[in-house]
């Protein structure tokens, strides 16, 4: 179970290496979007109105609802990457058979959430980080999702002519001031198709569209020769999979774009790993598109840790 967005695509991803035998026929828990409707498209879902940070009324609303479906469907082991959806189920996963596990989301490589915070309170919910400095006595490290990519250059790579911008679904988050840095840095020519999620750009001249779709989404970053991203999770991991190397742009709070500054903490793991060329709004430029465009992305597996007697 998780949040839409990064958080879903996380897990999502996760699931073949969390459960290798049993993910195609769990129960996923999660709220109703272009995004989950697409990518769940077939599988075992229940969709549950949003939680959205720091809700915590909403969180207790839909507890029982949750629960409920857990025991409804047997359920024995419940993951979740977050966000606040996790509160909704781990703590109270064992009333009803099952044992809960957390997985930190990549965007808290610094240490954890709220969510986090909250969940490792409850000394029978198992919590794991994906980055083993963060491991103790209470936090595990398993693996992490960075693990499965590197990176190589692109020799004579043409200019970028195509890219996709895209500023993920969060509400009520807007970042208008990547949108007009980017108008202000493109080439008159450039192809631009634009994903702004709740950011208002009525006034601005572009053809933007608020959502798409998971395979809309993945179609996009596959034809797009670079993708400028807010820094979000899913978006980073999807660019990965495609073999792009993205441009992350952290969203701040000091302009009001997000509830605090944890997207500076993937895109700077990301641009340290290789895996990323990350810019605040300001220093942006055309250059670093070019510089995006002379990387790809490629794969490097990881290899499932069995973990005798779990079951999903």
């Amino acid at each position: 179970m998780a949040t839409t967005g990064g958080h879903l695509v996380q897990m999502n991803l996760m699931a073949p290496l969390l459960e290798p035998e049993r993910h195609e026929d769990a129960l996923w828990i999660t709220h109703a979007s272009p995004q989950s409707e697409s990518m769940l498209a077939g599988r075992n879902v229940m969709y549950v109105p949003p939680i959205h940070a720091r809700e915590w009324h909403n969180v207790l609303r839909r507890t029982p609802t949750v629960l409920h479906a857990l025991r409804r469907n047997r359920v024995d082991t419940v993951y979740s990457t977050g966000a606040a959806l996790a509160l909704a189920a781990l703590p109270g996963a064992t009333l009803v058979g099952a044992q809960p596990r957390y997985i930190e989301s990549l965007a808290r490589s610094s240490g954890p959430s709220l969510s986090g915070r909250v969940l490792e309170r409850f000394p029978w919910v198992t919590v794991n980080t994906q980055y083993p400095q963060n491991a103790n006595d209470r936090w595990r490290y398993e693996h992490s999702l960075l693990d499965s990519f590197t990176a190589e250059r692109v020799e004579d790579a043409p200019a970028p002519r195509k890219i996709f911008v895209t500023l993920g679904t969060a509400r009520p988050w807007q970042f208008r001031r990547l949108v007009t840095r980017m108008l202000d840095i493109l080439p008159a020519d450039t192809d631009v198709v634009w994903q702004t999620g709740v950011t208002d750009v009525s006034d601005l001249p572009i053809d933007a569209r608020p959502m798409l779709s998971d395979a809309e989404f993945r179609a996009e970053i596959e034809q797009a020769d670079v993708v400028v991203t807010h820094s979000g999770c899913g978006t980073f991991m999807r660019c990965l999979a495609a073999g792009r190397i993205p441009v992350m742009v952290p969203r701040r709070a000091a302009h009001r774009e997000h509830v605090d500054d944890h997207q500076e903490q993937i895109a700077t793991v990301a641009q340290s790993r290789g895996l990323a060329i990350m810019r605040e709004v300001d220093e942006l430029t055309n250059a670093d598109l070019q510089l995006a465009a002379a990387r790809r992305a490629l794969p490097a597996p990881i290899v499932p840790r069995p973990r005798p007697g779990s079951r999903s």
